[in-house]
């Protein structure tokens, strides 16, 4: 892991029982430092509070922010907000196989750890948190949107002339309602 991530990781080892808030920005610096990210233009802030008052820890992460993503319907390059939360636990393992596991919300660490590495927990988060369709709030009317793409698509346009027969149809329906 590069060690410009290193500032990502929860040091727990020097914290006393109780409620900890941390805070950090997330910014391309932070994707470039992994391989095949998709994003590429980001501003996000995360709060992290961390409960060491009784294991398992809980780890509460909010994302909010902006994200550069590619538009769905004309491709240009847009800016999405994101706002999210999720939780996490971390609990203590004496086991080193249990710390190799891949448990969707649970991260086990031995009682030696010094830090918990949230980072690709943050990444997966930034990422899940995209909207599943990615369309600015009036397309084809804003400063990003493709014009020459938003032209393309209103020509193929499809046509909306009913058939004769399915017209013919919908009466027969119309009366039998």
């Amino acid at each position: 892991m590069s060690d410009s991530l290193q500032e990502y990781k929860i040091p727990h080892a020097g914290l006393k029982k109780g409620v900890h808030e941390f805070s950090y920005e997330l910014t391309e610096t932070f994707f470039a430092s992994f391989e095949n990210a998709l994003i590429n233009k980001c501003n996000v802030q995360v709060n992290i509070t961390f409960d060491k008052r009784q294991e398992p820890y809980t780890i509460e992460i909010d994302l909010d922010g902006t994200i550069w993503s590619d538009c769905d319907r004309c491709t240009a390059s847009i800016p999405v907000s994101i706002h999210a939360s999720y939780t996490i636990y971390a609990k203590y393992t004496v086991d080193e196989a249990m710390k190799e596991m891949d448990e969707v919300e649970i991260i086990y660490i031995a009682r030696d750890d010094q830090f918990i590495d949230i980072t690709q927990f943050l990444y997966d988060f930034v990422h899940l948190s995209i909207p599943v369709h990615v369309i600015c709030d009036k397309p084809g009317k804003t400063e990003y949107c493709d014009q020459e793409i938003i032209g393309l698509l209103e020509k193929q346009q499809p046509d909306t002339t009913i058939d004769p027969r399915w017209a013919d149809l919908d009466k027969l329906k119309d009366k039998l309602n």
